[in-house]
């Protein structure tokens, strides 16, 4: 894996979905790829926004201006079981519901949807039900952030997510299973922004 740090300037640094597609032209050799990088704004203003790349494959710099790779570096956490980390994470939890409409999907089902999680309470039960496995929650302090209204090419609706910060101290019970979160990501809305976990020494 590799770690980048990577600023985006112009219209396309208020929107992380454009951000996200902005990405990808930092890896011009293969555009058909499935997504295999995540990412964090980590410093945004109106016009530039500084983001943390974790990518499966190396970076380039693009030939757009507006995107532009300001550093790399090979990334392989090296992890022991039992070892304290310090974590960020940036994510969205959420859990899924009945459509309250009762609407059908083209199974004859009722639509699945998801809704945010509110409380500190849920936040703290829905990242251990994540880290299951790979680690386990020594101390956690949550926040809500902003909330994140996107819009996708093409499509008339507005979304909005409602990201929460994580930081804390976890342990870590399987260094596979903790790695493979750390490749893959945590939760959903990946494309916009959320799921990076970061770990550090504790």
């Amino acid at each position: 894996m590799y770690l980048s740090k990577v600023m985006v300037t112009g219209a396309a640094c208020r929107n992380p979905y454009e951000i996200h597609r902005s990405l990808w032209q930092l890896f011009p050799e293969d555009p058909d790829a499935r997504r295999d990088y995540l990412f964090r704004v980590e410093r945004a203003g109106r016009q530039q926004a500084e983001i943390l790349l974790q990518s499966q494959r190396k970076p380039s710099d693009s030939e757009l201006r507006k995107v532009r790779l300001l550093a790399t570096r090979g990334y392989q956490p090296r992890l022991q079981q039992g070892q304290r980390l310090r974590f960020a994470l940036l994510a969205n939890p959420v859990k899924t519901i009945n459509d309250e409409r009762g609407r059908l999907n083209a199974k004859g089902q009722v639509k699945k949807c998801r809704v945010p999680l509110i409380r500190e309470e849920e936040w703290r039960s829905w990242l251990e039900h994540k880290l299951i496995g790979c680690a386990e929650l020594e101390t956690l302090v949550a926040e809500n952030r902003l909330p994140i209204n996107f819009r996708k090419p093409k499509e008339k609706r507005v979304g909005k997510i409602q990201p929460v910060s994580f930081q804390g101290i976890l342990r870590v019970s399987s260094p596979e299973a903790m790695m493979q979160a750390i490749s893959t990501g945590i939760g959903p809305a990946k494309a916009f922004g959320c799921g990076l976990l970061s770990i550090a020494p504790a």
